[in-house]
């Protein structure tokens, strides 16, 4: 019994590191910086910004997230030959592609400076490096170190917001933020220390990777295809729309991507074993969390977006309830992913990732059409209930009353 409490309370501890690491973070970044920006920007301006950034993080994530989780996922065959190396040959060409992918974006598809296409560049570069680096803390099961990170993260974007009084080159709150964490990570792991070598894993190491890459450019673009079907067809006015309206759901989203971190550092561990009946305790917990999460944001969400956006409030206000319902969905998929992530076979994320995405596209498409924003927020609805309802399927499948993994 003492073994079982001090087992839980850990785990509870680092749910509770995490959680106020995310909750710093983002919320410096949402309370702080992108309401700043939509002051100081017109709505069509800031909703070309928030169609850039969304293109920005989705490279981040699909480059440097996806490798931070093929390092978990891959440990303990790392550690039982005693290899070390690959990992740094992979993050170098990773920043590399990343940033000439962003500069050639801004440049040819948003006709941005090439000052600007380079400073985004540079952001792209230090998010990826940070993203996959603080992999260490997950290892070793540290997060009281990711929460300090996070704080010293969110005091870069509070510098950052401070100078944009002085210069109004937006990204500077991005570059300042990414920059401190990653001297943060550097002085606290030596993972950038590694040698530049190949391992006899490489081979499978570089295929994982090259899997959650396509399953994370799909997860993250899908999270901002609001912006890049939005932005064609309705223009930047109600991109700034949608994504208000959505920010209370979305806000959540961000603040609990770290929980999932937090559960797939734990499936991770050497002697974990996942149950069917676990699974789906798990999967009930998030659901009820979700429901009262609603309930909550019926509330507060329009009270708190009019008072962070009210330029925008107005225009946003219709859309509030069914885009948070949207963005609370995606979250119980954040949840159930990890489990899939370390437990079924990784072909999988590509097989979850389609249909979701042709859910998407073509109810987004077509309702967009068909009944504008609003029919856009159904599509969300409907999109992420289909991944959620794949992921528990995949779940059911591959994950035995008995702890067993089915192959």
């Amino acid at each position: 019994m003492i073994a079982l409490f001090e087992k839980y309370k850990s785990i509870s501890k680092d749910f509770l590191f995490n959680i106020t690491a995310s909750l710093v973070l983002t919320g410096i970044m949402q309370i702080v910086v992108y309401p700043l920006l939509a002051y100081k920007l017109s709505s069509a301006e800031y909703g070309e910004l928030l169609t850039i950034m969304g293109i920005v993080n989705t490279i981040i994530v699909a480059l440097g997230n996806s490798l931070n989780n093929v390092r978990l996922i891959e440990k303990n065959k790392y550690d039982a030959e005693g290899l070390v190396g690959d990992y740094n040959i992979l993050i170098a060409c990773a920043s590399i592609a990343g940033c000439i992918l962003v500069a050639l974006l801004s440049i040819c598809v948003f006709k941005q400076s090439v000052f600007l296409a380079v400073s985004l560049s540079i952001v792209v570069c230090l998010g990826i490096l940070k993203s996959y680096y603080c992999v260490q803390f997950r290892i070793v099961l540290n997060f009281k170190k990711i929460l300090i990170q996070n704080i010293i993260g969110a005091t870069g974007y509070i510098i950052g917001s401070l100078l944009l009084f002085q210069i109004l080159f937006w990204p500077i709150p991005f570059i300042i933020a990414e920059l401190v964490q990653l001297l943060y990570i550097f002085s606290n792991s030596d993972l950038h220390k590694e040698p530049l070598k190949r391992t006899p894993l490489f081979v499978l190491t570089t295929n994982k990777y090259f899997i959650l890459i396509i399953s994370g450019l799909s997860t993250t673009l899908i999270t901002y295809l609001d912006r890049l079907i939005i932005f064609p067809l309705l223009g930047g006015d109600s991109v700034s729309t949608y994504t208000v309206a959505a920010f209370f759901g979305k806000t959540l989203g961000i603040v609990m991507t770290p929980i999932a971190g937090v559960l797939l550092a734990y499936y991770s561990q050497k002697g974990f074993r996942m149950t069917k009946s676990r699974f789906w305790g798990i999967n009930g917990a998030s659901f009820v969390f979700a429901l009262a999460f609603l309930l909550v944001a019926s509330f507060l969400a329009p009270f708190i977006t009019r008072l962070l956006y009210p330029t925008i409030f107005e225009a946003a206000e219709p859309y509030i309830f069914v885009a948070n319902t949207a963005a609370t969905i995606n979250v119980l998929c954040q949840l159930a992913q990890a489990a899939i992530l370390k437990f079924a076979p990784t072909w999988l994320q590509i097989v979850k990732e389609f249909g979701y995405c042709v859910a998407y596209l073509a109810c987004g498409y077509l309702l967009l059409n068909s009944f504008g924003l609003m029919g856009f927020c159904f599509a969300a609805i409907v999109a992420n209930t289909v991944k959620l309802l794949l992921l528990y399927l995949i779940g059911s499948i591959y994950i035995q009353d008995s702890g067993e993994v089915k192959k």
